[in-house]
């Protein structure tokens, strides 16, 4: 029976990863180190009850390398190893295995004869202190078994232990932990016991041989070895997969953390000598493109039943069918010598996964059937063909995950048909480079840990992070089965044939393109019925209906719909981005353009929104930065043109010289400065809303990619422009004004309110305002003819300045901060120069002042700004109404009286009132008016005009909301007139036969 043209002993060679069920990947996983060409597997299940070989002559060294997935013929082994007999019958799973460990009784002389045959040969075989486990006689049995390693104890040397065919590893790992602990209580007695936990360590299948040393000792050396899961069962690995001739199994235990560490160093080492290690490649590939799944769902049976089916099992339908009228014939041929042994065991060997219920598996003979009965190129072809190739492309889509199946590749060598995405979120990426992946680590050692690449790709144009997809709990907010694509910086992306350059919704059936090479079809099996393509297919397109004039006619119809559409919408290309920019600002360069008060704003909003959603995100900050450019420009020459009109010093002529006029002169020249400074200030909260939106979509990227820090700083140089603009507009404004006010404000303090020319205009502006009941509330900010005519001079500034911002459609923060500057200068200048003119300290010159302030104050009420100008002019009205206290109370007032009622007042100041207050002009003040001992009154009386309030720039949300229509009719014509002069550069850039006419 052991000839050479035995079908039963000829060469298999079978790599033993593909058995191993990975329910997580779908495919073959490998485990670690652990090389196919070592292992042999049992043709059928009856095998496994077989007679143990006596082992040949010592081969040579072992490989530890994995065979080459593409090699195009197997390459004999040059130690084969043997395959047992089977038994004359079929026996149970029960018996094949008590035969094979031989621990107890059986129940037939034919057994027990077995048995003692069995263990005659493992007793001459090899040494015993080479046994590294004993085999049982049944499944149920315990069986003996020795695990090395002194992870538990320095200098141990092994553990014998008792185990069955379903002993796991886990278990075994407990036994070890349990048999040391007992030994360690009995050592140490009352000292404290260490805890171990079985998760900490690793029972490891290492390949290896006994050697012995020039010195007599026997030493062992480890040729490769595996990480055994917790789930599997090392005696099941001893029956299954032996070691070839020459090298022998024992299972070694590890700390988890050792072991790890060392498979990192020999990683490192790898790299390091640049060697090519496509076994580690193969493997991690596969890993990477599945995802991980957690340990709890991972079941024993449940793998076992889930195992992948092989060739051989694909054709067990096919012998089926056959039946017994080809069963003679096959007995006929299976004991006729065959020169092809290797290669015809490679298509008889049968899967581990369990058979149906009636089904009986077929015999050697009916399996090579399934393969003889094909042609002889056929024959031919199959039996050059790599198995561990074929196996793969066997592969069945999951059903509870989803999956993207490759349409189109790059290296076909490397390239998978179905990427599964395991976790809720999945990267598409390339092997990074040695650079690449330093800077990496130095992102995690500054705490930036960039995502975790789940899937390699080949082609050259894939980024080192191309694409994100997340789905379900990576993003609650989306519908079931949908899931969200974001394309990394630079990444090229397609989502059903279109560019994408942002967060994309992804739906099962969408075609995501990556670079120039892969197309991947996106499916989820969660959703029932499969949605169908997102893409037309070419022979399902309709072509039935010919090319005619109605699709012209239906473009004309489209172009006009968009040209007069009223949403905030304007569509363009990359490339006329530039000219889009300097027409709108050259269209608009004043408030009398035509287009309204806020529409270079506007304009420019809508083309930065349709440039942040639909173009390259590379743009955005290019279009923000020049657009800013742009603008400073036209301001710088506005400031000129002002400057040049209203210098800052004026000739002595000129001095004094103020009046209405001037003051309408002024706010004239003044609009296109106020116009560009409400536009910046909308610009500057619209850009700061796309640069936070910019960072949140960043927020995947690699921390510290410097073409994205290169980007946060043209955004922010952007940012700094507009409030150069704002500053500056303001300053000139301010300024312009305060500097008119300088000249009107003498009059409130000299004005009399009660001459008879100022009665006389009061009644005037009484019986006018009689006359005149409906007069709203515009109607009386316009009118200051009722003020006496010097208080309404000064009144013409405030109104000028509301008039300005109001059309300007300034936001309210800035205009309450320029009217605030305004009514601090008030403030200060009136009470500086109240104090300096000590001849004002009487209570008849007092009246007179409270009366003027309060017809200004009546009047800012009215107009909607008391409630500021209250609030910077109360220390002007508390002086003032203290030198409104009539004489006879003053008097009998003390320091500490007046003090508390003017708390505003400093003390150099109340004490300057006093000292200077006109009680007549032999009275000297009286004894309580004299400040308490130690009381400071070397303070400066003035105020001072570098406490002004500084200027705020605003952050608030954007008042041009894109999401509703065109809000003015003007707006309305301007975004039509640019609709129409980008459709004319498009249609300029065609020939003329594809041009489209209105």
């Amino acid at each position: 029976m052991e000839g050479s043209g035995s079908p039963r002993f000829r060469k298999l060679h079978f790599p033993v990863g593909l058995w191993i069920n990975s329910p997580r990947k779908h495919f073959a996983k490998l485990g670690r180190r652990w090389p196919s060409a070592i292992s042999v597997k049992s043709t059928t299940s009856s095998d496994a009850a077989s007679l143990h070989e006596a082992p040949s002559a010592p081969s040579s060294s072992l490989s530890n390398s994995t065979p080459s997935l593409a090699s195009p013929s197997p390459s004999p082994s040059p130690s084969p190893a043997f395959l047992r007999p089977r038994p004359a019958a079929p026996q149970s799973r029960t018996k094949r295995i008590s035969q094979l460990f031989l621990r107890g009784r059986s129940n037939s002389d034919r057994d027990r004869a077995v048995g003692e045959r069995e263990r005659e040969l493992w007793a001459t075989s090899v040494a015993p202190s080479a046994h590294h486990y004993l085999p049982v006689a049944s499944s149920s049995a315990p069986g003996l078994i020795k695990i090395y390693g002194d992870a538990f104890a320095s200098g141990a040397n092994y553990r014998s232990l008792l185990a069955n065919i379903h002993s796991t590893s886990r278990q075994l790992i407990a036994q070890v932990i349990t048999r040391y602990t007992e030994r360690e209580r009995e050592e140490t007695e009352d000292a404290v016991i260490q805890k171990h936990s079985p998760e900490d360590f690793l029972l490891c299948d290492v390949i290896g041989k006994s050697v012995q040393q020039p010195d007599g000792a026997i030493k062992w050396e480890t040729e490769c070895r595996r990480g055994v899961a917790p789930w599997e069962c090392p005696l099941m690995l001893v029956d299954m997969w032996r070691p070839k001739d020459g090298f022998e199994r024992r299972f070694e235990i590890y700390r988890k953390e050792d072991y790890e560490r060392e498979e990192r160093e020999r990683e490192k080492d790898r790299e390091r000598e640049g060697e090519s290690h496509q076994g580690v490649r193969w493997r991690r590939s596969r890993m990477s493109s599945g995802g991980g799944l957690e340990e709890a769902e991972r079941g024993h049976r449940g793998r076992n039943t889930e195992l992948r089916r092989s060739i051989s099992d694909m054709n067990l339908s096919l012998r089926r069918r056959q039946g017994n009228h080809v069963s003679n014939e096959s007995r006929g041929t299976g004991n006729r010598p065959n020169n092809d042994g290797g290669a015809q065991d490679r298509k008889n060997i049968v899967s581990m996964i369990n058979p149906q219920p009636g089904e009986v598996r077929a015999s050697r003979a009916e399996a090579k059937v399934g393969w003889t009965n094909q042609p002889a190129d056929e024959e031919k072809h199959y039996s050059n063909c790599d198995l561990e190739v074929m196996s793969q492309s066997l592969i069945l889509p999951p059903t509870d995950r989803p999956y993207f199946l490759l349409l189109q590749g790059y290296d076909q060598s490397k390239d998978f048909v179905l990427y599964i995405m395991a976790g809720f979120t999945h990267v598409f990426g390339r092997k990074p480079t040695v650079k690449e992946r330093e800077k990496d680590r130095e992102r995690e050692r500054k705490g930036k840990r960039p995502l975790k690449v789940d899937t390699f790709l080949s082609a050259p144009d894939i980024l080192v992070r191309h694409l994100l997809v997340r789905r379900d709990a990576a993003v609650p907010e989306t519908p079931k089965g949908h899931a969200l694509m974001r394309p990394f910086r630079g990444g090229a992306v397609t989502h059903n044939g279109v560019t994408v350059y942002r967060e994309t919704v992804l739906k099962p059936g969408d075609v995501v393109g990556l670079g120039d090479h892969f197309l991947f079809l996106y499916r989820d099996p969660r959703v029932t019925p499969a949605p169908p393509l997102a893409l037309t297919l070419p022979w399902q397109a309709d072509t039935s209906t010919p090319c005619c004039p109605s699709g012209l006619v239906d473009r004309q119809e489209a172009l006009r719909q968009y040209l007069g559409s009223t949403e905030a919408l304007l569509k363009f290309h990359s490339r006329h981005a530039d000219v889009l920019l300097q027409e709108i600002i050259s269209k608009n360069p004043s408030p009398d353009s035509g287009g309204g008060p806020l529409a270079p704003a506007y304009l420019l909003s809508i083309m930065i929104d349709h440039a942040s959603k639909h173009l390259d995100p590379a743009l955005t900050p290019q279009i923000l930065l020049k657009s800013a450019n742009l603008i400073k420009e036209i301001v710088w020459d506005n400031i000129k043109e002002f400057g040049d009109k209203h210098p800052t010093q004026n000739s002595p002529d000129q001095e004094g010289e103020i009046n209405t006029p001037n003051v309408q002169q002024l706010s004239s020249d003044l609009r296109p400065l106020m116009f560009w400074m409400s536009n910046a200030t909308e610009l500057l909260n619209f850009f700061q809303v796309k640069v936070e939106t910019m960072e949140k979509e960043w927020e995947f990227e690699a921390p510290g990619d410097p073409v994205l820090t290169a980007d946060m700083d043209t955004c922010s140089e952007a940012l700094a422009q507009l409030d150069d603009v704002i500053m500056h507009t303001f300053q000139q404004c301010v300024y312009h004004l305060t500097k008119t006010l300088y000249s009107l404000l003498p009059a409130l303090l000299d004005t009399n309110p009660f001459s008879s020319d100022e009665k006389e205009k009061e009644k005037d502006g009484a019986r006018g305002a009689e006359g005149d009941e409906n007069k709203g509330e515009e109607g009386a900010v316009d009118d200051v003819s009722i003020l006496p005519p010097k208080v309404a001079g000064l009144v013409e500034v405030y109104r000028c300045s509301l008039m300005l911002s109001r059309e300007a459609c300034l936001s309210p923060p800035l205009t309450s901060q320029t009217f605030g500057y305004l009514f601090f200068f008030t403030n200060t200048s009136l009470l500086n120069t109240l104090l300096e003119r000590d001849g004002l300290f009487s209570w008849s010159r007092a009246v007179q002042i409270r009366t003027n302030l309060d017809l200004v104050l009546d009047w800012l009420q009215g107009a909607g700004l008391g409630d500021i100008a209250s609030e910077f002019m109360k220390k002007l009205s508390v002086t003032v109404n203290f030198l409104c206290i009539p004489k006879t109370r003053l008097i009998q007032s003390s320091w500490t009286s007046l003090k508390e009622e003017h708390e505003l007042l400093s003390h150099a100041q109340l004490h300057h009132l006093l000292t200077h207050y006109k009680l007549g002009p032999t009275r000297a003040p009286p004894a309580s008016w004299a400040p308490p001992p130690g009381t400071d009154l070397n303070g400066d009386i003035f105020e001072s005009f570098l406490d002004h309030p500084p200027l705020i720039l605003p952050n608030e949300t954007p008042r041009l909301d894109l999401s509703q229509p065109i809000p003015s009719p003007e707006l309305q014509k301007e975004v039509t007139r640019l609709r129409t002069f980008l459709w004319g550069l498009d249609q300029d850039e065609l020939p003329a036969n594809q041009r489209t006419r209105l």
